[in-house]
């Protein structure tokens, strides 16, 4: 099943503001809105840990160190992701070696003072850059991390998220008619798009259940409907 379209998405908010001609609410007078509730949804993905937020970088080549002065900060090299929000692991080969050759770095809180190798070793995550030791080769790098989506601006963006319009289209006639003072239906259609919700991400729980090695599920509380009403 194709994922839909902010367009429709939009046609959605509109029927649930009864304003299917868009006399009122037009889409630029959404868009706003849409942003909101799509950065609402995926913050709720990332809490939970939904693979959809999970990526794998291109290989990054990280040049030899010319000093031994300074550690090397792994986002000054090309490719390196404009997305990232949190790396999850790093592995490592030597240039021209194969796909079967990348090799596990160590994580560490701090990169130690060691002697520079042929290998990199070690990598940190330091003021929301990967710190590496560096080496006496160049040494390709792959990457995975939890990332940022892309918010879908224009009619035809895909909302990305699968069934993410269950979500998105009762949360931004929510905040229409909280900007239009209306209370009642802001917090009618805000319970709603949390039901909606929950039912996306424990969709996503189950398929990771199925898996074989199952992860912990993830458990809503009740501060999670607070979040989403008290805008």
């Amino acid at each position: 099943m194709a994922l839909v379209q902010l367009g429709d998405v939009y046609k959605r908010a509109r029927s649930l503001l009864n304003d299917e001609e868009a006399a009122n609410w037009t889409d630029y007078k959404l868009s706003l809105k849409a942003v909101i509730a799509f950065e609402e949804l995926e913050a709720e993905l990332i809490l939970a840990g939904i693979p959809i937020i999970h990526s794998i970088s291109a290989i990054l080549t990280v040049p030899a160190m010319t000093t031994d002065d300074l550690n090397q900060d792994l986002s000054t090299v090309a490719g390196y992701p404009t997305d990232l929000i949190i790396p999850i692991w790093l592995k490592e080969r030597q240039v021209g070696q194969q796909n079967q050759d990348f090799i596990d770095m160590v994580e560490v809180d701090f990169i130690p003072n060691i002697a520079l190798d042929v290998y990199l070793h070690y990598w940190c995550w330091y003021q929301n850059t990967i710190m590496l030791r560096g080496s006496l080769n160049a040494n390709q790098v792959e990457l995975r991390y939890q990332r940022y989506l892309p918010i879908p601006g224009v009619n035809t963006d895909s909302v990305i998220v699968p069934l993410g319009q269950l979500f998105l289209a009762n949360r931004i006639a929510a905040l229409a008619y909280y900007s239009a003072g209306n209370r009642q239906a802001w917090m009618d259609l805000s319970d709603t798009a949390m039901t909606n919700l929950n039912r996306i991400i424990d969709m996503n729980v189950k398929e990771l259940q199925d898996l074989p090695a199952k992860r912990r599920p993830y458990h809503r509380g009740q501060g999670r409907n607070r979040v989403l009403r008290d805008f």
